[in-house]
């Protein structure tokens, strides 16, 4: 081989690894450019599935307690909406009732709370408001303007008149509480043989100082929050509540019920109102025979 090929050979040998060395370069440099590259993306893929994962845990969370404000919901509205129904389906069934069936109901209902006997009771329903049906006719306005003229005319004392002005009160307090109009709500007249009190309210013909005394124990034994001295079941547990409180009278004793029947028109036990005890007990013995 001539020296002048040998010479050609050794440059192309010397252009071939400069290639060589100059294309390894190349990809390394290509390499090492779409490193970061390539971890961009995927640190963006990451950050994107983060993301994607805490808007569906957000979601999931706020699912979750739009379930649970919906089972809150559920849960105290249904009590709520149990107890008005209860309370609607008492009404109806109520309803359909003729007044001496739904007295009597009352009154076995009363009697089974409170030890009251039921005969007792019914006798003392038909002398106080004639088994509920006349629970008074007149206003409380009207009431308190008799009374003004009875203190005026010497009939009645300073300390009986202020009393029938702090009564108003609890008048307005008592129908505002069970949504009744006070102007429109009927209570006892002021007797016209003598100076006595009207103001008695509803079935069970109670004075509301009275009624507010028992209100609370009215009210747990009937289930309502707010019971309601016109309405039939509440008022008879009243007249059998404070009757009970007559030492004697639970356990059927003649005597005591005597006295507690004295001590209901008068609050006291005195000879003087053996009429009204005498006449209890005879409408007791015989309402049954009489009433049909």
């Amino acid at each position: 081989m001539c020296k002048k090929n040998i010479v050609r050979i050794g440059q192309i040998a010397i252009v071939l690894t400069v290639l060589v060395t100059t294309s390894i370069t190349s990809v390394a440099s290509a390499q090492a450019f779409e490193s970061p590259l390539k971890k961009i993306a995927e640190s963006a893929k990451e950050k994107l599935q983060t993301v994607k994962k805490i808007e569906i845990y957000n979601e999931s969370q706020i699912e979750a307690q739009e379930e649970n404000k919906d089972s809150d919901k559920k849960l105290f509205g249904n009590k709520k909406d149990k107890k008005e129904k209860k309370e609607t389906k008492e009404a109806k069934e109520t309803n359909n009732k003729s007044h001496l069936e739904q007295v009597e109901e009352a009154v076995e209902f009363a009697s089974e709370k409170t030890g009251v006997r039921k005969d007792f009771l019914m006798g003392m329903l038909v002398v106080e408001s004639d088994l509920g049906r006349n629970t008074g006719q007149c206003s409380y306005r009207e009431v308190e303007e008799g009374a003004e003229r009875a203190y005026q005319n010497g009939q009645l004392s300073q300390r009986a008149y202020n009393t029938f002005i702090e009564r108003r009160e609890k008048i307005k307090g008592i129908a505002e509480k069970i949504g009744r109009d006070y102007e429109e709500v009927r209570v006892s007249c002021n007797p016209s043989r003598y100076a006595g009190t009207g103001g008695a309210m509803g079935i069970p013909q109670f004075m509301p100082d009275t009624w507010l005394l028992f209100e609370d124990k009215i009210g747990e034994l009937v289930g309502k929050d707010n019971p309601d001295p016109w309405v039939v079941k509440d008022g008879v547990v009243a007249m059998a509540l404070l009757l009970s409180d007559t030492p004697g009278v639970t356990k059927h004793n003649y005597y005591a019920e005597r006295n507690a029947a004295k001590m209901y028109l008068s609050g006291t036990t005195s000879w003087q109102y053996d009429w009204y005890a005498n006449q209890i007990l005879y409408w007791a013995s015989n309402y049954r025979r009489l009433l049909g």
